[in-house]
């Protein structure tokens, strides 16, 4: 029998399925404002830390009067950024930045953690200084000015934070829940169309998707998304959690397992109604690296060397045809996107800008306006050559970290 850590608390777990809920509604409707999610965030993170301090030290310690009083802090500096500043923007951001650092490092296994997680810190500490220094250039209480901020303080909560106190089975179940409730309610639109439901509008998308075993055609959806690729977003993580969950309550013979094994069909045909290609292959790559670590963890680096080369092996496929994928002018928008970054970003990048407008100087003209449809690019052309290292390090560091580790 596995022993849950002692950091892992069931109260915890709870309201973080909710806080989950709430990143997704923010999503999908604009009723929640960023604000709002980052203050449930704080919250969740205070009780986290109550319940924490409760078990180690049997007691109110010096730290958990640490962590609350620049919970509070924190909270405080965000609702004076919204509220429109107090004239000191520079100040202001600094004082973000700072306040949430020490709010990722007060804890009490700092020693052992900061060995592991150190590069990652630094990395986050690098794009998110970069995306504050950005972030100065408009005021305050403005989107733009705003939004770098809030999604700073989410990344760092769900990198550095939570994965301390919320335990992994419940991340995997709410995510298996949620993208399963995401497809649940586009399925009505292969019947009835469009349609609105509560505060969400199911939609369809232009263009059709062909299921080969069927040879049907099915329309393609977005379900209560903006597009079928953030649609395809949450599905392809729901894919994930849902092997992962069937997988561990099989492990433990719990007839649990039931749940998320239904799901993955449900899940499956969401995806590929999405029609989200890219979704469709990172969820591909990373269930075959978990079936392959969770069979035999040595043959994890292998796997990942294979993953290394079979991308550019697929993707050289599709540019040449040899693949029946359409790359819908992704290549043009690379390239464009590479140029762009290359010749006009530097080392700290063009600000918040729309990728649209800077990648259009270097398309040719019947590719017409789009954006990067890149977020490695995306995050350089805004960010830089450093910011973008900064980005790849953070988001393929664990993966590369992960499948090197040497086994238990």
């Amino acid at each position: 029998m596995v022993t849950a850590s002692p950091s892992v608390d069931r109260l915890t777990d709870l309201l973080a399925v909710p806080v989950l809920g709430l990143v997704v509604l923010a999503t999908v409707t604009d009723r929640f404002s960023s604000i709002h999610l980052v203050l449930a965030y704080l919250f969740l993170a205070a009780i986290a830390f109550n319940q924490y301090d409760v078990r180690a030290h049997e007691g109110i310690s010096p730290l958990f009067s640490l962590q609350v009083g620049l919970t509070f802090a924190l909270g405080t500096a965000l609702i004076v950024l919204v509220v429109g500043g107090l004239g000191v923007r520079i100040l202001e951001l600094c004082a973000v930045f700072v306040l949430l650092l020490a709010f990722v490092l007060a804890r009490d296994d700092l020693p052992s953690y900061l060995p592991a997680a150190g590069p990652y810190l630094a990395a986050f500490a690098v794009l998110f200084a970069i995306f504050l220094y950005h972030a100065g250039e408009f005021p305050a209480d403005s989107g733009l000015g705003l939004f770098p901020v809030f999604a700073g303080v989410v990344l760092a909560f769900n990198c550095f934070v939570l994965p301390r106190y919320v335990s992994a089975d419940a991340v995997w179940w709410a995510t298996t829940a949620l993208a399963t409730g995401a497809v649940v309610l586009a399925l009505p639109t292969l019947v009835v169309g469009d349609y609105g439901l509560w505060l969400f509008e199911a939609r369809t998308w232009d263009g059709t998707t062909t299921l080969p075993l069927l040879d049907r055609e099915f329309p393609i959806v977005r379900s209560v998304f903006a597009n079928p690729n953030s649609f395809g977003l949450l599905v392809f993580p729901g894919i994930v959690a849902a092997t992962v969950a069937t997988h561990r309550a099989l492990r433990s013979r719990s007839v649990l397992a039931l749940a998320p094994a239904s799901a993955l069909p449900i899940l499956a045909f969401g995806l590929f109604l999405s029609n989200s290609r890219a979704s469709m292959l990172a969820t591909a790559i990373a269930v075959g690296l978990y079936t392959l670590a969770s069979t035999d963890r040595r043959l994890l680096p292998v796997a990942l060397l294979a993953v290394l080369v079979a991308v550019p092996v697929f993707l050289v496929g599709i540019y040449y045809s040899v693949l029946p994928i359409d790359p819908a002018n992704r290549f043009a928008l690379w390239r464009a996107g590479l140029e762009a970054t290359v010749r006009d970003s530097g080392l700290f990048g063009q600000g918040i800008v729309g990728t649209r407008e800077a990648i259009e100087p270097y398309l040719p003209d019947p590719v017409g306006t789009y954006t990067s449809h890149n977020s490695y690019l995306s995050i350089a052309i805004r960010t830089g050559l450093l910011g973008g290292l900064a980005y790849c390090v953070l988001v393929l560091g664990p993966i590369v970290h992960g499948g090197c580790a040497t086994p238990v």
